[in-house]
């Protein structure tokens, strides 16, 4: 686990990379980045049994569930899934010497949501926001539909703001990604 997260930095770092080279022909200088995980429940959590029989009923009842889940207190041990992605984040912020902030959001069941971070992101004044998922393949209706639809109520309430959704991932980048993962466990 511990070796895919730091490959999936390094695949994020190569796509801010090739970002970079576009971005530096536009002459952005203050960019702010948000980097989307899927989100888990935490196993603490006491009404799980109620948030997946509720989820997607949109009732007042199922939303506040929702954002009851949302808000737990998180950890290594009550959702592993959160703390693996914080730790990426950090150590993408630790080798981030391009970027003026990075911010983390979640698509479900873990805060902060993507229009919490593209706040925060926009709070910071830059000149451009870079959007990205974790989510690599295509076929998902969270990168595909669920991150693209948040950006776009943001948007909505900002026009101003100038955002890119870096997404989807080259199919040869991640093909390479995986292969070289796997040459690790044959050499």
């Amino acid at each position: 686990m511990k070796s895919l997260l730091i490959k999936t930095l390094l695949i994020i770092l190569s796509l801010f990379t090739s970002i970079n080279s576009i971005i530096m022909a536009k002459d952005y200088k203050k960019i702010s980045v948000v980097i989307v995980g899927h989100g888990a429940p935490a196993n603490d959590f006491p009404k799980l049994k109620e948030y997946f029989m509720l989820d997607g009923k949109h009732t007042p009842e199922a939303e506040e569930i929702e954002e009851e889940l949302r808000n737990w207190p998180r950890n290594q041990n009550n959702d592993p899934y959160w703390a693996g992605f914080l730790r990426v984040i950090e150590k993408l912020k630790k080798e981030n010497k391009r970027f003026y902030s990075i911010y983390y959001a979640f698509n479900e069941m873990c805060a902060p949501t993507i229009i919490q971070a593209l706040e925060k992101a926009y709070q910071d004044k830059p000149d451009l926001i870079i959007v990205t998922s974790i989510m690599f393949t295509p076929g998902g209706g969270h990168s595909e539909k669920d991150i693209p639809a948040s950006i776009e109520m943001f948007v909505e309430e900002h026009p101003e703001a100038k955002i890119i959704y870096a997404w989807p991932y080259d199919e040869s980048s991640i093909a390479n990604f995986i292969h070289s993962h796997l040459m690790k466990f044959v050499n």
